[in-house]
């Protein structure tokens, strides 16, 4: 192969991966999309699992209010998040995004004056850490 070939496939390859580079690092820059609202609680979440007669209290997570804002629904709230961590699969993160967290789901509320947003861990260790970057919503 001559050189020119090689010249000619290595900037076509560099091209092609130049928008690519471009997205994850827009990605890795934006913000967590729970900050985008105004937090006023966060609360650990926890569930109760029985074991035979015995009954357990579990840390799975973290509930976050979130006040309400016109035009913001319940349903458009949860699929923002939903799509936020689909996007967070690949390689770029948001270091102390509770969204961030391996295996971690959301499931929200109607909840008064706003929405009550819990974000759900499988793993107690994930579920501690997915409590611990929530709090930090409201510093």
């Amino acid at each position: 192969m001559s050189n020119r070939k090689l010249i000619a496939i290595s900037a076509l390859a560099i091209t092609a991966a130049i928008p690519t580079l471009a997205s994850a690092a827009d990605f890795a820059a934006a913000p967590c999309l729970l900050r985008e609202h105004r937090v006023t609680s966060v609360t650990s979440y926890r569930v109760e699992e029985h074991i035979g007669k015995a009954t357990f209290t579990r840390l799975r997570g973290a509930t976050v209010f979130i006040l309400a804002e016109p035009g913001l629904t319940a349903e458009w709230l949860q699929l923002t998040l939903s799509q936020q961590i689909a996007e967070m699969r690949g390689p770029a993160t948001m270091r102390d995004c509770a969204l961030d967290v391996d295996d971690v789901r959301v499931q929200v509320d109607s909840a008064g004056t706003g929405f009550s947003v819990r974000l759900i861990a499988r793993d107690p260790d994930k579920a501690e850490e997915v409590l611990r970057r929530a709090r930090l919503l409201l510093g």
